[in-house]
């Protein structure tokens, strides 16, 4: 035998409200039978009297039940079935001459589980339903009044309505109890997943700081804080086609510590350190709000400056090799003095590509260390 291929094939579960109008239907009617046959059936009575108080109050309730669960909606024919359920009411009362006592039990009955179900709807279908049933027993049986019972009979319609009511009160808190405390576990789930949710909000900026703060630390040298010659090989190449679009110039200035490894070897490389660091310093508060000073490898730096037009990158470069010469770079006890030589290339005068500019500028600085050092040369 096969497996069932969708969940259609899986046996459906009756709704609760099916379940329980089923159980409280059964007793009830079951209960009006019972004052019925303690009236004695009232003035029209025999087998086929009984016959019908048989499948109306004792057979009914199960044939409704199996009906029902098999509808597309199961919820929606139950609440249907109320105003079958005063109608029959109506029609059983009406064929016993309506005693008081019995009358208002089924009415005071259907009318309250209408209610609970339905509301003011409810309250109205029982009102049309019930004297309905009344009108077509009457139809059927002939029309009789007869409202007296004795005192079994009405001592048994108080007792069963009393139990009636307070079952279906019972009911009713139970199944407020049950929503209540669904609502609030669901309250507190929506709180934990509110806590969740800021969390997971939380921890994604904390990701996006550390992925920025790798980016910089990528992109950056450690020492100096200067970007280094990664991020120089993807910004000089955007900088350059947007000169091109633009028809902007710009100035490429290249800079290397003179006989720096004589620092190192002399004093340390603590020493030389800090006078990298005085450098990088001097780099970036000469540097503009679109230039980018790098750390170009060793003891050479790279300053590259959008739209600046040559001669202005020349006084630029002029400027600071002064100023890096007349400064004293302080290590413990010693006063520290050096020089730097520049190179300078230009767009486009010196090149149309990176490594062009890159290679004139560079040949620029040799031309500058064979000539003498502490120079500018373009």
């Amino acid at each position: 035998m096969s497996e069932p291929d969708s969940a259609a094939d899986a046996p459906r579960k009756v709704p609760w409200l099916v379940r329980m109008h089923y159980r409280m239907r059964t007793v009830a009617f079951a209960m009006m039978f019972g004052v019925i046959a303690l009236h004695g059936g009232g003035p029209v009575s025999g087998p086929g009297f009984w016959t019908l108080m048989v499948l109306l109050f004792l057979v009914y309730p199960h044939i409704q039940y199996l009906r029902t669960r098999r509808l597309p909606d199961p919820t929606a024919g139950e609440l249907r079935n109320l105003r079958t359920d005063s109608v029959f009411l109506g029609m059983g009362v009406a064929t016993i001459g309506f005693p008081v006592w019995i009358t208002f039990s089924g009415l005071l009955g259907t009318l309250s589980n209408n209610t609970a179900n339905k509301g003011w709807t409810g309250i109205a279908e029982t009102l049309v339903a019930f004297p309905g049933g009344a009108l077509l027993g009457s139809l059927i049986w002939g029309f009789r009044f007869e409202p007296e019972t004795d005192w079994v009979t009405t001592l048994c319609c108080i007792v069963g309505l009393t139990l009636y009511l307070t079952a279906l009160g019972q009911v009713a808190f139970s199944r407020i109890l049950r929503l209540r405390l669904t609502r609030e576990a669901l309250q507190v789930r929506e709180r934990e997943l509110m806590e969740a949710n800021d969390a997971l909000h939380r921890n994604l900026r904390e990701i996006d700081e550390l992925q920025e703060q790798l980016r910089e630390q990528a992109n950056r040298d450690p020492l100096t804080g200067l970007y280094n010659r990664r991020y120089l090989d993807s910004t000089l190449e955007r900088e350059l086609a947007r000169c091109k679009r633009g028809g902007t110039p710009l100035a490429l200035i290249l800079i290397d510590i003179d006989h720096f490894k004589q620092v190192n070897d002399t004093y340390g490389h603590q020493a030389g350190d800090e006078v990298l660091l005085r450098l990088a310093a001097m780099l970036a508060s000469m540097a503009r709000a679109g230039d980018v000073a790098c750390r170009y490898g060793g003891e050479e730096f790279l300053l590259l400056m959008p739209t600046m037009p040559l001669a202005s990158a020349r006084e630029r470069a002029e400027a600071l090799r002064a100023a890096f010469a007349d400064m004293e770079v302080s290590f413990g006890a010693f006063k520290l003095r050096t020089t730097v030589s520049v190179g300078i290339a230009a767009y486009p005068g010196h090149g149309i590509s990176a490594d062009e500019l890159i290679r004139n500028a560079d040949t620029a600085l040799y031309r500058a260390k064979n000539l003498g050092r502490n120079r500018v040369e373009v």
